[in-house]
């Protein structure tokens, strides 16, 4: 033991020394003994004698497997999680009676052990026939609630698929006591099985029936009386006839002969029973139209019934009533699939083995008994599907089973973990059956291959996910979902976290190859731990894909630091590839609290549209790096908080000066001081990353080219920010310099040929002010600027000389800071815009909370518009500046469940 305690006592060693004797020391060592029970929660104490004695101050000193416990200095210790499978020991160091320090290390414990709390389980809610039941689980330890398994009994009998927290209750279990069993891994990694406590017997409530009256109220004709009771009714029962509500003597049978006398007068008929469950009824119907003597024609209705969830192989029924009458004979029925006739569809009865996925309806047209022209309508509420499964192995079967193109593959709610990987190599649709649930959980593979057209996966729960070890997935794309195939559809989804420790450190949600991907109103969020990769990956071999209408929240992930760390992809190459026009849309979502590197949304093709989005908090900015000629417009980005770190690094848009266009966009409350973050910023960093520092083949693809390079940056608003418009100095590890203002034509002649007033851009109506400081605003103006504490605050932050002076013009721009330029100004390498061109001023002191109009400063006209915005004022002289018209997207308004649509 002397060698440990010599390890262990190092830290104290230099002040106290350890249990070392010697035959010159005449000291009798002491002792250190350790009590109490190893497990988290319990108090280990501490117990030093020394035969010396010991009248001073013990310090103490625990471990955990020799690791000294931060701030654990006391006799004893209450042991945590953080011990969990450690062994304990303890250091006690003091000086004795006779003068001599000592230190003693005890004996260790055996490893601490977690509690193995009992697990419970319980069912609430009402135990009748119709009613729904809860198992609610607890346990001490904690229980993710995705990974438990769920059983049902009706006196000790499984009840068939039924392995979820809710059971509803069915004439199948009248009478009987109900259990449920939950079967788990807690946190602490102890295998739970509880049962919960029998309910009472299930019960009955009554199920009130109906009564209908069916016929024409004209006089002579014979109405009857139909009921209608989902507890039965075969017993006597007592009928009554009324006109206006007064009883119409002698009428108690179950039809009634209409009489003159009733003309103007509307029938009702109560009926009166004891239902088969034991309920007394007393109902009556619903009032006919007045009593007439001519026919009068009454609108006939269909229903279609069938078997819910519907089947491609299920018969749907269409059922007419009129109560003019009519001839069976005499109805012409016509089937449709999605409003589209279906050929000799012409029976009251339809199987739709031809129509999975679609919505089917039916019309009747016919001739009444009293000769009225009759037509009536009617349509399912949910699709076809061909097949419907219940849990991981008839999934796991289904999908082995041989689908073909346009099959639809439903799923019930049930927790489908750690599925083996999918491979789709038809149109198969998979999909939430209507009203339920289906959760995918823990390790995932799902591969649409390229030989496809048309599949899609719509209304699943995708939750602790993981790309699935070893799968083609994993190999091919590092993603949870890899479509290769065209016409991918991904809709009406919720991705709902990532595992704690994943299999890849670059892990993405969703890569994209094919043409015309449609991704919208999906829910994505809590994608934690990620530490490289994108939620969405568009591959640049890809065309024509739509990412819209998609929620992406609350995801607080650690790396930001990453650079690679991204929400979206739009494009994933350095190559000649991104010159190529891909046409990929992100337009309509809202990005909010949701972390990423400095890159929010990497864009790595040419032609790609980033419209209409609303970003809150984000920890980075559109940068358009590769390939050109890309549109960001009407887009709204504020940032409501100050940034955590120089990791942090939200932006705006970052560009190329390569034919961009960014156009009516609102940035607010942009805080970074980094040389490549701003509001708008203009950047040569991307021609600099090609080994020697020269541009990947992609852009210089889109420089040989033959388009204008021109960049075009006009309308945008940029509020309450640190750096508003930012000519950026950096460039890349591979150039020979490390700045661009350090490039020559000798050192560096590419890049700087590409740095030095390369950059065409036609700079128009923009509108820059800092000072809005509004309490309770920050959503919309950004976070509060105080202009007189910030201590760099200016319009144009010019650190290296882009502009190419000669060919771009900066004409209309309006702006309200502290101060005008800074960097590059100062050498005279920037041209003074003020009040040439249509710009305006550009006053010091002029920002909006240095009260520009009592200094004599120019004036800022801006209103706030109807959306919470800051617009330039229509009717005022600088009308002309700044981003209009924008919508902002709330959380409601998109993500799975929603409905909104954009108005262009």
């Amino acid at each position: 033991m002397k060698i440990k305690a010599f390890a262990l006592c190092a830290i104290a060693a230099a002040i106290t020394g350890c249990d070392v004797d010697s035959d010159n020391n005449p000291n009798t060592l002491g002792s250190i003994t350790l009590s109490g029970t190893p497990t988290s929660g319990e108090t280990l104490t501490a117990s030093v004698s020394d035969p010396d004695g010991i009248s001073s101050t013990v310090s103490y000193f625990w471990y955990a497997d020799n690791q000294l416990i931060a701030d654990a200095s006391g006799e004893s210790f209450t042991l945590t999680d953080d011990q969990i499978g450690a062994a304990i020991t303890v250091q006690g160091s003091y000086t004795d009676d006779g003068g001599i320090n000592e230190s003693h290390v005890s004996e260790p414990t055996s490893d601490v052990m977690a509690i193995a709390f009992d697990s419970t389980i319980a069912i609430s809610g009402d135990v009748v026939v119709g009613g729904m039941l809860t198992a609610v689980v607890s346990d001490d330890n904690g229980v993710q609630p995705e990974s438990i398994v769920y059983t049902w009994f009706a006196d000790d009998v499984a009840i068939e698929n039924e392995v979820t927290s809710t059971l509803t209750l069915t004439e199948n279990e009248f009478g009987k006591v109900i259990t449920v069993s939950a079967t788990f891994t807690d946190d602490r990694g102890f295998d739970e099985a509880p049962v919960s406590a029998p309910t009472d017997p299930v019960g009955r409530v009554n199920s009130e029936g109906e009564v209908t009256i069916v016929g024409t109220p004209t006089v002579g004709n014979i109405l009857t009386s139909e009921i209608s009771d989902e507890d039965g009714a075969t017993g006597d029962i007592a009928y009554q006839w009324f006109g206006d509500d007064v009883a119409i003597d002698g009428a108690t049978q179950s039809s009634y002969l209409v009489e003159a006398s009733l003309v103007g007068q509307v029938i009702t008929v109560e009926a009166s029973y004891t239902d088969d469950n034991g309920f007394e009824e007393v109902i009556t119907s619903e009032p006919t139209i007045p009593v007439n003597e001519q026919a009068v024609d009454e609108a006939g209705s269909i229903e279609i019934t069938g078997t819910v969830p519907y089947l491609v192989d299920g018969v749907l029924t269409a059922t007419l009533t009129d109560n003019n009458g009519f001839d069976e004979a005499n109805v012409e029925y016509t089937w449709f699939a999605d409003g589209v006739a279906i050929a000799d569809s012409n029976s009251s009865t339809y199987t739709p083995s031809a129509n999975a996925g679609a919505i089917i309806s039916v019309e009747a047209s016919y001739t009444d008994n009293d000769g009225f022209e009759g037509s009536a309508t009617d349509a399912v509420d949910t699709i076809v599907y061909t097949t419907v499964v219940n849990d991981k192995a008839g999934l796991e079967s289904a999908l082995n089973s041989g689908l073909a193109d346009g099959d639809v593959l439903g799923l019930n709610t049930n927790v489908y973990a750690d599925l083996a990987p999918i491979l789709l190599t038809s149109a198969v649709t998979m999909t939430a059956v209507e009203g339920e649930t289906p959760v995918i959980s823990g390790e995932a593979c799902v591969n649409i291959a390229s030989t496809v057209d048309g599949a899609a996966i719509k209304g699943m729960r995708f939750e602790n996910i993981d790309t699935a070890l070893d799968s083609y997935c994993e190999s091919e794309a590092a993603a949870v979902i890899y479509s290769e195939g065209n016409n991918f559809t991904f809709a009406e989804n919720t991705m709902d976290g990532d595992q704690t420790t994943l299999n890849e450190e670059t892990h993405h949600w969703l890569v994209i190859n094919g043409e015309g991907a449609m991704i919208e109103r999906n829910t994505f969020r809590n994608r934690n731990n990620a530490v490289k990769g994108s939620v969405i990956k568009l591959s640049s071999s890809g065309l024509n894909h739509t990412i819209q209408y998609n929620l992406f929240e609350d995801a607080v992930n650690p790396n930001f630091n990453q650079s690679s760390l991204l929400l979206l992809n739009v494009g994933s190459t350095t190559g000649s590839d991104a010159a190529d026009d891909a046409n990929f849309v992100v337009q309509y979502n809202r990005i909010d609290n949701f972390t990423s590197g400095r890159r929010l949304m990497r864009v790595q093709t040419s032609g790609a549209t980033i419209q209409g989005n609303t970003i809150i908090d984000a920890n980075g900015g559109i940068s358009l790096e590769d390939g050109g000629f890309n549109t960001v417009a009407d887009n709204i980005i504020i940032r409501t908080t100050d940034i955590s770190g120089s990791d942090d690094r939200p932006s705006g848009v970052l560009m190329t000066p390569l034919g961009h266009t960014v156009t009516n966009n609102y940035i607010a409350g942009i805080r970074s001081g980094n040389k490549e973050a701003g509001g708008l910023v203009f950047t040569a960093n991307p021609f600099s990353q090609a080994d020697g520092g020269v541009p990947n083949a992609g852009n210089q693809a889109v420089l040989d080219g033959s388009g204008d390079l021109t960049l075009t940056v006009t309308n945008n608003t940029v509020l309450n920010s640190l750096q508003p418009i930012v000519f950026s100095t950096e460039i890349g590890s591979r150039a020979p310099v490390g700045d661009c203002d350090e490039l020559t034509a000798d050192n560096a002649p590419i890049l700087y040929g590409l740095t030095k007033n390369f950059f065409v851009i036609d700079f128009d109506a923009n509108a820059i002010a800092n000072g809005f400081n509004e309490e309770g605003k920050e959503s919309t103006l950004g976070l509060a600027f105080d202009s007189e504490a910030i201590s760099s605050d200016h319009a144009f932050e010019y650190d290296c000389d882009l502009i190419n002076h000669e060919e771009s013009l900066l004409s209309n721009n309006f702006g309200f800071t502290d101060s005008y330029a800074s960097g590059d100004v100062e050498d005279e390498s920037w041209v003074d815009i003020r009040n040439l061109n249509g710009n305006g001023e550009f006053d010091t002191d002029g920002a909006i909370d240095q009260n520009p109009a009592d200094n004599g400063k120019e004036v800022p006209e801006f209103v706030t518009a109807t959306n919470g915005l800051i617009e330039t004022d229509p009717n005022g002289a600088q009308s002309v500046a700044g981003a209009k018209g924008l919508y902002y997207i709330q959380s409601t308004d998109v993500g799975a469940g929603s409905t909104w649509t954009a108005d262009n």
